[in-house]
């Protein structure tokens, strides 16, 4: 059986991440950080992972500072419901990776979800790179959010419903 990979966009507009307001006058200036909920679905019970892609617009990082790891953070994060409390969630971030020049502006990441069987309500956080000198942070423009799964096995929705 041949896989069919399957995007799906989950939110599109333009956010400005950086440290000059008006850079892009078509862009929500977000500030040094910006946070997109979404609920994924599984839809096929065998299946463990999806894939979290974010696509920008001019970012880039700078490799001219010694010691200096370059990249915008990205984290995703899920919401797990607290196993005493009602209506509680715990927070479950996710290791950072780096989003950086060498992405061109494309960045996918793989999430494993194993065996729970969901829905999950992530959040996906993008922080700009903040190590070097401000005045000097990267400014950039979040375009999209979208999910990428195998065979159809999940599809996302934009925030958390109740």
């Amino acid at each position: 059986m041949a896989t069919n990979l399957k995007q799906e966009l989950v939110w599109q507009g333009r956010l400005h991440l950086g440290d000059e307001p008006g850079v892009y006058g078509d862009a929500t200036y977000s500030g040094l950080a910006a946070e997109l909920p979404l609920t994924v679905y599984r839809m096929d019970p065998a299946a463990t992972s999806f894939d979290v892609v974010l696509d920008t617009e001019n970012l880039n990082t700078f490799t001219a500072f010694p010691g200096h790891n370059p990249g915008h953070e990205i984290t995703i994060v899920f919401y797990d419901p607290h196993a005493t409390q009602p209506n509680q969630f715990v927070e479950r971030p996710l290791p950072p990776v780096l989003f950086t020049t060498a992405d061109n502006n494309h960045k996918v990441i793989p999430v494993n979800v194993g065996n729970k069987t969901g829905p999950f309500r992530v959040s996906v956080r993008f922080r700009c790179d903040t190590e070097v000198k401000p005045g000097l942070y990267d400014d950039f423009v979040w375009k999209r959010l979208s999910l990428l799964a195998k065979n159809f096995a999940f599809y996302a929705s934009f925030g958390f419903p109740s």
